[in-house]
């Protein structure tokens, strides 16, 4: 492509990437987001009132998140900071009773965090585009690009406020840009933007730990190719590189994090002491009081990485796997003019972080939710893609692939014209037609559906309904939302008593053998996801009276 097209190019491609990622913002809300609204708008006091101690949330740590969240209250509600007193519980309701008190909608607050989410991880796709263009060629980073940007999976994540993407993005550039060093041109400034990106996925999510080991297989990898080409093992280049790695790591780690400045050892305590206390011991530190390697627990590792196996199977398109399969096949192409060295060395890393993502929440119990391995997807997509271009370069003339090209991407982003608003629900045609039964991970989808049901029945401002992810049906339901917690699918009594308080009850379907109850039920209504029940409405005036009685 001319240079002259260049600024052309960025452009079309900023307006590609975010036009369709900012429609219809709020026109659904996932189960975490209204909590880390209430996160960011903690941290934002924080922030203005320089209690700097007060800006870490346990373990994951959220910094970057609460930064969106801050940035959001800036936007929408910058005299929070001189009308509040203290901090709200990380329970939501309360916050977004403070909120309407006060004159501001729920809904346009997360409008504003969606939005700067939105614009961060377009920032970071097309750093990685640049990242790609540098090491091999314009045309490839292009196709790139679209190809993964437009993974329905990955498509859903990124319009939502959440860690994960942010994670996946951050984790894909540390791996490129470390590429881009050792193995294209040793400029410090790959170097700091990949500690750098390292040190960004660490402060969204203690699990992007991984990083060090993986920067570490890549760093002795450079060293081995050169003592094949030498016969000389240059340890001391090995130890450098990856030392002055590590440093940058920990300075932009300090700098961005003001409660480092403060209060480092509290907030590592209560980032990795709980990490690792919860991943493998099943608890925080304030439950389990200390760190005891006898009560780790890795023998369901190998059945877990199955289990992550398929699942992302399901969230994958027919396509990603066909280029992931090609992608590993040209690691070992002996053709350097097909594919360089270099874009095997990208590929190869691509994969060897998403094994790391995956193999470290195998390790964990308890955290097999899809979306935490979403860094996993970002390595998937991209070597796939990688995979699908030099296919076209091999098969066909250069007028002809972009031809193709355009067949494949439009094959592979088609799911997004039939999973919307709910991209992030797409599941492989393929595992459905094996399995016949699609298999969902509730995350809020359809709640602002079953809220437009309820909202429209008579005197509805005055009914109350027990909602299953109710955090995300309030914000579109004029009555009272009471939260069905997990502990009421063990806890008779309180269910009882929260039923009695309720005129319907909100679930998704498939619970059945958690809450019992639901088989002696006929639902009011029902809301089907790929034509299947989904979200099921029950009238509490419909449960048997001796249900109460027992």
């Amino acid at each position: 492509m001319k240079k002259i097209s260049r600024p052309l190019i960025l452009l079309l491609l900023i307006l590609v990437m975010l036009a369709p990622r900012l429609v219809e913002l709020t026109k659904f809300t996932a189960a975490d987001e209204p909590f880390w609204l209430v996160v960011g708008a903690n941290y934002y006091y924080a922030l203005t009132h320089r209690e700097f101690e007060n800006t870490v949330y346990e373990y994951h740590p959220a910094v970057t998140t609460m930064w969106i969240g801050t940035a959001a209250m800036l936007a929408y509600f910058p005299e929070y900071r001189g009308m509040m007193n203290g901090y709200f519980q990380q329970e939501k309701t309360s916050f977004d009773t403070y909120l309407v008190e006060h004159g501001k909608d729920p809904l346009a607050l997360l409008w504003w965090a969606r939005f700067f989410q939105v614009l961060l991880n377009v920032f970071l796709f097309l750093a990685a585009f640049f990242l790609l263009r540098y090491m091999l060629d314009e045309w490839t980073a292009l196709a790139v690009l679209l190809l993964t940007s437009f993974a329905p999976y990955l498509f859903g994540q990124s319009r939502m406020l959440n860690h994960e993407s942010m994670v996946g993005l951050f984790s894909l550039l540390t791996v490129l840009a470390l590429t881009a060093y050792l193995f294209a041109k040793p400029r410090i400034g790959l170097l700091v933007l990949s500690a750098g990106s390292a040190a960004f996925a660490n402060l969204t999510k203690s699990s992007a730990i991984v990083l060090f080991p993986v920067a570490a297989v890549m760093v002795f990898v450079w060293i081995f190719a050169k003592w094949r080409e030498t016969r000389k093992f240059n340890w001391g280049a090995l130890f450098k590189t990856y030392l002055i790695w590590v440093g940058i790591f920990l300075v932009v780690y300090f700098i961005a994090w003001p409660g480092m400045w403060v209060a480092p050892g509290k907030m590592l305590y209560e980032v990795y002491g709980n990490a690792f206390s919860y991943a493998f011991q099943g608890a925080r530190l304030s439950v389990r009081q200390e760190l005891n390697p006898s009560n780790f627990n890795f023998s369901s590792m190998g059945q877990e990485l199955g289990n992550f196996a398929v699942s992302i199977a399901w969230r994958t398109t027919p396509l990603t796997w066909i280029g992931l399969l090609l992608a590993v096949g040209f690691i070992f192409h002996k053709n350097r003019d097909l594919i360089p060295p270099l874009a095997k060395y990208i590929i190869a890393f691509l994969l060897l972080e998403t094994l790391a993502c995956v193999g470290m929440f195998s390790l964990v119990q308890g955290r097999n939710q899809p979306h935490y391995v979403l860094a996993a997807y970002y390595g998937i997509e991209f070597a796939a893609a990688l995979g699908w271009v030099f296919l076209l370069r091999a098969i066909a003339r250069r007028g002809i692939r972009p031809i193709l090209f355009s067949l494949i991407l439009l094959a592979h982003s088609a799911p997004l014209l039939f999973t919307g608003p709910y991209y992030f629900t797409y599941l492989s045609p393929i595992m459905l037609s094996m399995t016949g039964r699609p298999r969902f991970f509730f995350y809020g989808e359809q709640m602002e559906e079953a809220a437009a049901y309820l909202a429209q029945k008579p005197d509805a401002e005055n009914q109350t309904a027990l909602v299953y992810f109710g955090r995300s049906f309030s914000y579109y339901y004029p009555g009272e939302t009471l939260l069905f917690k997990p502990v009421l699918f063990e806890d008779k009594p309180q269910l009882v008593d929260e039923l009695k308080r309720s005129d319907y009850l909100v679930v998704y379907s498939g619970l059945e053998e958690r809450l019992p109850l639901l088989k002696e039920l006929t639902p009011e209504y029902v809301i089907e996801l790929y034509a299947t029940p989904h979200v099921e409405i029950y009238r509490v005036a419909d449960i048997p009276p001796e249900f109460f009685d027992e």
